[in-house]
């Protein structure tokens, strides 16, 4: 009994740790689509409402960021890859915004 007591109280801290974790991923993902969004449309050369989140995903030590860039009516989809640290910061974005806006 004493043993089933103990385990119970480790599986139970175990599951409380994932929500710390999970508060920071809530914070992270928020602060990196303000971050690809910005610099999307910088270098595309648009406002920021014409760069519209599609899709977030928070991976370990990432997170992705799909958006969707509208300019001169043309949709083109944007993945933005921030590094997660001490700090967040743009590790790539695809396609380069110079090259597609020469393919369109």
């Amino acid at each position: 009994m004493k043993n089933f007591l103990f385990s119970a109280m480790a599986i139970a801290a175990v599951l409380v740790m994932p929500g710390v974790s999970h508060a920071d991923d809530v914070s992270d993902r928020t602060d990196a689509i303000r971050l690809c969004r910005a610099e999307v449309a910088s270098q595309a050369g648009v406002e920021t409402d014409q760069v519209r989140l599609d899709q977030v995903r928070v991976r370990g030590s990432r997170v992705r960021v799909d958006l969707d860039l509208w300019r001169n009516g043309d949709l083109q989809n944007i993945r933005c890859d921030v590094s997660r640290g001490d700090e967040l910061r743009i590790a790539s974005i695809t396609p380069t915004i110079q090259t597609a806006s020469l393919a369109n």
